[in-house]
């Protein structure tokens, strides 16, 4: 059940405060439920984080906030109990929770045991700030604003977003292709294991520093290189000494501008000129 709680003009949904604490009789459930905001005319910001599963996000004409989850139950093999001649009850719990305060909307679930995705609609206009560790995938799409994703085990895929992001993961690629880029914002693209692939506007103005340890760097772009020295770092601790020297490409497009990080161990860096 929803339950709404009217404080001094701020709405807050509460489903449980949130917490949604129910069992799931068959091994998959979905529904979904809206989120109101305390301002719609107004931009807002979305937190959203997962310890188990994907999230999808689209910005879309809305007022207010879809949320869309579907709960996975666990797959286990037989144990003790079962040979034994006990029968393990199907289903599992589920723990969400969502909560608005003046158009800062915050969806999360501490779950690790039983994976939970989520697919939710969000005003075009509006920030995000997304996690999720394991079993799942970031998907962001038409979006305009400041964007933070990050993703510990799977891909972050960013399509038509107007604005600037920040992603890392640890395994998995990063695409994201622009419509248009906030002036005079540094972004940063980061993973140890896959492609990083980026497509920007004809009319991009960046300083790119990029680095790859196990792959190649290509540009659809007329690029700059400034070939800047290496720097080096020297540290004498304890009785050790540790020399740092720390080499990247560096490359202007159109002049240069903000400063563009891209940096992974086992993959290319594909830029892309739209």
């Amino acid at each position: 059940m929803k339950k709404y709680v009217v404080n001094t003009g701020v709405f807050i949904l509460i489903l449980g405060i949130i917490l949604i604490n129910f069992s799931i009789a068959e091994a998959q459930d979905a529904s979904e439920f809206t989120v109101p905001l305390s301002n719609p005319a107004n931009r807002g910001k979305l937190k959203a984080r997962l310890n188990s599963g994907s999230i999808t996000i689209r910005g879309t004409a809305r007022k207010d906030i879809l949320v869309k989850y579907t709960s996975h139950g666990r797959e286990t093999e037989a144990d003790d109990a079962e040979r034994n001649g006990l029968k393990r009850l199907p289903g599992g719990t589920l723990n969400l929770e969502v909560t608005e305060n003046n158009n800062n909307v915050v969806i999360k679930s501490d779950s690790w045991n039983n994976k939970l995705d989520l697919d939710i609609e969000v005003p075009a206009a509006f920030d995000l700030q997304v996690h999720t560790y394991n079993n799942g995938d970031l998907t962001i799409q038409n979006v305009q604003g400041l964007v933070e994703l990050t993703n510990f085990n799977g891909r972050i895929d960013a399509a038509n977003v107007s604005g600037s992001v920040i992603a890392t993961t640890y395994n998995g690629g990063i695409k994201v292709s622009f419509e248009t880029v906030a002036a005079n914002t540094p972004m940063s693209f980061s993973t140890f294991s896959g492609d990083i692939d980026l497509t920007f506007p004809a009319d991009l103005k960046a300083s790119l520093k990029m680095k790859t340890e196990q792959g190649e760097v290509y540009s659809g772009f007329d690029v700059d290189l400034t070939n800047k020295k290496p720097v080096r770092t020297e540290e004498s601790k304890a009785g050790t000494f540790k020399v740092v020297i720390d080499k990247w490409m560096e490359a202007d497009v159109n002049g240069g501008g903000a400063e563009f990080t891209m940096k992974n161990y086992n993959g290319d860096i594909y830029i892309r000129r739209k």
